[in-house]
């Protein structure tokens, strides 16, 4: 059962994503997200988590942000956020070099209320390049030094980042997730880390016959190598989730 300043939490951000959405960008996109699994590792076993997403494009480049809120031994919220600055979109020119059709400048944060005594803080810098074609979404190459607001060193963190649909017959699909990777630099034991959530959604709208592209049903996995830095600390746990966009 999820507490009730969970819900409360979840509800407030749904509605600060969508004020940003009616704001004059180029194109928003948001979606609420609900997931329920287990095998977590450092953490309790079997969890529910509701996630936020929420990107957009503007004048001169975009805006990503995501917020997790689920029980990790105590409520947690984990959200990561975005800007780019789009090369093509400032100098007003097709700067495309083969299949990256857009170099962007990129800086984030990563932010958690935990742990308590010392909560996580990350900062990143760097480069995106847009590999968008006619078979993806999208699909974002992300190559940023990393600095974890612990340690005294800098890191590298690559991340690709992809939307792949299709159809099986006339059942639509939708195929995407994200992998970071990180070097031995970007925590404390100096191992090299990586997530990846991969996500498979079947389009339950369109299946049904209302709106297709908005409310999905599917399964997340998600495996961590070294989870934390620590060696050998290998999560592997699979999610089931229902996504909404708005």
């Amino acid at each position: 059962m999820l507490p009730k300043k969970f819900i409360l939490f979840s509800v407030m951000i749904s509605f600060s994503s969508l004020s940003w959405a009616l704001q004059p960008f180029d194109w928003t996109s948001n979606d609420i997200q609900y997931l329920y699994g287990g095998d977590f590792i450092f953490s309790e076993q079997n969890r529910s988590t509701v996630t936020i997403e929420h990107a957009d494009g503007w004048q001169y480049g975009s805006n990503f942000f995501f917020v997790d809120m689920y029980n990790n031994n105590g409520f947690e919220v984990y959200a990561e956020v975005y800007s780019y600055l789009s090369l093509n979109k400032i100098f007003g020119a097709d700067l495309s070099l083969g299949p990256i059709k857009d170099f962007s400048l990129a800086g984030g944060i990563n932010i958690s209320n935990q742990p308590e005594e010392k909560r996580f803080q990350a900062y990143l810098v760097g480069i995106s390049l847009d590999l968008a074609n006619k078979y993806f979404d999208y699909l974002q190459l992300d190559i940023m030094a990393y600095k974890d607001d612990g340690l005294n060193s800098w890191g590298v963190q690559v991340t690709p980042v992809w939307s792949f649909p299709f159809e099986l017959g006339s059942t639509k699909f939708k195929f995407r997730g994200f992998v970071d990777i990180k070097d031995g630099n970007t925590n404390a034991l100096g191992h090299v880390t990586m997530l990846a959530q991969p996500q498979l959604l079947l389009d339950v709208g369109d299946l049904a016959g209302w709106k297709s592209d908005i409310f999905y049903i599917g399964t997340e996995y998600s495996f961590w190598l070294n989870k934390f830095g620590v060696e050998d600390a290998n999560e592997s746990a699979w999610q089931g989730m229902i996504i909404g966009f708005f």
